[in-house]
């Protein structure tokens, strides 16, 4: 256990020094060259030329004059006896330890006479292998024989965590290696800064030298050598070049349903393997059971600074929250293993996706679509709404559910579909009247604010103005759902695209296409059947550009404007919902000569992304969301809960209560307050220290064991700057040792095992001592002093009076 560190004031010692000295004094040469030869004359000539006086006569009486003269003169120089009180204390000894997220690496030491030192340090090698850095660190400065102890038997040790800025720590348990970065000369320098007027005399800084931030820490160092504070530096970690793979779960997605096919981009990353292959496991765990292993795969590992990413597919045929564990098996060679693994929740929900298709005619797109999603995946159900059906036909549903016999006419028939696919309809069809028609289309924009999916499937004239959807919607509610910018309706006169030659549509983003686009699950053959597989199309409806924040999918290959060339297909992302424009209605042709495998894979896509937003929201009443789902280890998350009442009116409470989930399972209650001007809303800024995924949970009736109401979960990892080349930088400690050595050439770097020559250095040096007051006594205003002249003058005159001078 480390022993307790002293109070400072315990190690302090006075002594007093009582001295003599004229406070008025004129400079000892005039004392000597010009003072006693002037008053011994002076005294002389009184009486040397009295003849008739006896020889000892004259010699007394000019001596009592002499000395008369120099009484009256140390009189004048003020003699006074000066009392100084000095204060020894120890010099002051400053351990800055490194606490960044870097000192929780793992190593394995290839030197022997290292790995026997931390062996016998941990109680084995295999001990070594599973300790962190800075758990390393505990354990060499609190052993009985430790640094710490041996530099308090002579000097003030203090201790101080470093992130950026050094933090005073009264023991080793404070230590928490959650600093995202490693400024060490920052801390430095800051440390200096802070030190001045002290005792300082030596710095020890304990670190594996990665400096990823802030000041060059060896022209820190040098600061330190003008003030003669040297800096020793104690090494940790393996000092050879890392070799390394670990892995980072993907982003998403974070819900899936039961059965279906989710996918899952994995990166990988490698220092010093490139080229190695691995296998890449998924281990499941379903409400808090044992894990077991899902699906696995191989990947070559990249070169140093690159990405490999591997996909895993798996259909979970059980509903329920899902903890996943991404595990790349480790290498023989592997020298750091405590990152082969990663973390992320996922929930899978035993619900169908209701969509409704809305549609003024039954052209070629319709009759395939309505056909395909009642029988691409059995979790999709649709209903349809054809306008020009004859009142007695039977609308298009699925097995499941009715016919309709009108549009949703209500908010809360609105929020019975995850997605509505809105096709080239005529506005006066949705109501007869201009109020209905607004209204409805208000309900629309409500309901996509709710969480929905609105996908605008465009129509085709025989111009471009000519087209329904979306030129008839200008100036309505519905142009601020558009994710794209109608173009000038006098260019679209203008327009007459060719129709007789087919054109195959440009991914925007060929290597990581959106998950709309994977028709194959191998982006290779995905990208080689887009660009030479899918049949193309003729015909489409030209727009101005995407609005900023919305995702291109697809380009026309050829036709461009200022803004590049037009866009195809986008996706735009709403405050809670999703929309979706595609900008042809020819996706039918796919079935020449592929069948309907990738016109339903297409559709079924997007259906799929569009219900996200409705499947996500657990509860049409709740709406839970955070304003980052990645951040970096310390920095805070906005956490905002929407609550309705069964009307659809904000709440009124005074909080809300949330509960935030750690991968460990373990729950931990937080509580949210009213967001200013903002009713029904409640909201708290949380810090988030520790790395790891996080999951922050509504339950119904606050208690965790009922049903989860909503859920966002967040990825709290450190930056990747400092995890990569994390090996202990030996070189850098010795700079910073060298570049703070003073005169006494005492700055040193040291592996942490060889802390004892540290001390043995610092016990030389000596204490360091204060002058902590001085009294002054002055002698030539006391009476005695007055006393000795008057004696003096009196016996001059007692002797003149007795040889008759008098």
């Amino acid at each position: 256990m480390l022993p307790e560190l002293q109070d400072p004031t315990a190690a302090a010692t006075t002594h007093t020094e009582t001295t003599f000295r004229f406070l008025a004094a004129p400079p000892l040469w005039v004392l000597v060259l010009v003072v006693l030869p002037a008053t011994a004359l002076f005294a002389w000539w009184a009486y040397g030329g009295l003849l008739r006086l006896e020889r000892p006569t004259r010699i007394a009486l000019s001596l009592l004059r002499w000395l008369a003269l120099l009484i009256a003169l140390l009189l004048v120089f003020q003699p006074a006896f000066e009392t100084t009180t000095y204060r020894k204390t120890q010099n002051q000894v400053h351990v800055l330890i490194d606490d960044s997220a870097s000192m929780l690496r793992k190593d394995r030491y290839p030197d022997p006479l290292q790995q026997q030192a931390l062996a016998s340090l941990v109680g084995g090698e295999q001990a070594v292998a599973e300790s962190t850095r800075l758990q390393l660190v505990r354990r060499e400065l609190e052993r009985p024989e430790g640094l710490l102890q041996k530099l308090q038997q002579g000097h003030d040790v203090r201790l101080f965590r470093v992130q950026r800025k050094p933090v005073p720590i009264r023991g080793l348990d404070e230590l928490t290696g959650r600093g995202n970065r490693t400024a060490l000369g920052d801390a430095l320098d800051l440390h200096l800064a802070a030190a001045a007027g002290s005792n300082l005399d030596a710095v020890v800084l304990v670190s594996d030298g990665r400096n990823n931030q802030g000041l060059d820490p060896v022209e820190a160092a040098r600061a330190y050598a003008l003030r003669g504070i040297t800096v020793h530096t104690v090494g940790i970690g393996d000092p050879e070049a890392p070799r390394n793979a670990w892995v980072v779960g993907p982003p998403g997605p974070k819900e899936a349903l039961r059965e279906e096919d989710v996918g899952f981009d994995v990166a990988l990353r490698a220092e010093g393997l490139a080229g190695k292959r691995v296998r890449l496991e998924l281990h499941g765990a379903r409400d808090g059971s044992a894990f077991a292993l899902l699906t696995a795969t191989s990947a070559e590992l990249p070169s140093d600074g690159e990405v490999t990413r591997a996909r895993l597919v798996h259909s979970f045929r059980e509903a329920g929250d899902w903890t996943l564990r991404f595990q790349l098996v480790p290498l023989g060679e592997e020298s750091q293993l405590d990152d082969n693994q990663d973390v992320r929740f996922l929930r899978v929900v035993d619900e169908k996706i209701r969509v409704l298709y809305v549609e003024e005619r039954p052209r070629w797109e319709y009759r395939y679509v309505k056909t395909g999603l009642k029988r691409v995946d059995p979790s999709i159900q649709m209903q349809a709404v054809l306008f020009e059906a004859s009142p007695k036909f039977e609308q298009e549903h699925s097995a499941d559910l009715p016919p309709l016999l009108d549009l949703p006419r209500t908010e809360q028939e609105f929020l019975r579909y995850h997605c509505i696919l809105l096709g080239d309809v005529a506005p006066e069809r949705i109501a007869p009247t201009e109020e209905g028609r607004y209204r409805w289309l208000q309900m629309l924009v409500r309901y996509v604010e709710f969480g929905g999916g609105l996908g605008f499937l465009s129509g085709i004239g025989t111009t471009p103005s000519e087209a329904v959807m979306p030129e008839r919607y200008r100036n309505t509610p519905l142009m601020d759902l558009l994710p794209v910018v109608l173009e000038d309706p006098v260019v679209l006169q203008r327009e007459r695209p060719n129709r007789e030659r087919a054109f195959r549509p440009t991914l925007e983003n060929p290597l990581q296409p959106h998950d709309i686009l994977l028709l194959l699950r191998d982006v290779g053959l995905n990208r080689r059947l887009w660009e030479q597989g899918l049949p193309g199309f003729y015909v489409y409806h030209p727009v101005q550009r995407a609005k900023p924040g919305a995702t291109v999918l697809l380009r026309h290959p050829t036709d461009q404007n200022t803004y590049g060339h037009r866009p195809l297909a986008v996706i735009g992302p709403h405050p809670r919902g999703t929309t979706f424009f595609l900008a042809t209605d020819e996706t039918w042709r796919w079935r020449n000569p592929y069948g309907e495998i990738y016109m339903d894979a297409f559709w079924r896509n997007v259906v799929r992304h569009l219900a996200s937003g409705r499947l996500q929201r657990r509860n049409d009443l709740l709406e839970l969301t955070v304003d980052r789902n990645q951040l970096e280890t310390g920095e805070k998350v906005r956490v905002v809960l929407r609550v309705h009442d069964t009307e659809l009116q904000p709440a009124t409470s005074a909080e809300q209560t949330i509960f935030v989930r750690n991968q460990d399972q373990q729950l931990e209650k937080r509580v949210l307050r009213p967001v200013p001007g903002e009713p029904g809303a409640y909201q708290a800024s949380l810090a988030m220290p520790e790395p790891g995924t996080f999951s922050f949970l509504v339950f119904a009736n606050q208690n965790p064991a009922d049903t989860v109401l909503a859920r966002e979960d967040v990825l709290v990892a450190v930056p990747e700057i400092e995890l990569a080349a994390s090996a202990q930088d030996a070189a850098a400690l010795q700079r910073i040792a060298a570049a703070s050595r003073g005169t006494d050439g005492s700055g040193r770097y040291v592996f942490l095992t060889d802390t004892a020559q540290l001390a043995a250095d610092l016990a030389s040096r000596r204490t360091f001592e204060s002058r902590e007051d001085t009294r002054t006594e002055t002698v030539w205003d006391r009476a005695s002093s007055l006393f000795a002249l008057l004696l003096v003058l009196a016996a001059e005159w007692l002797l003149r009076k007795r040889a008759r001078l008098v």
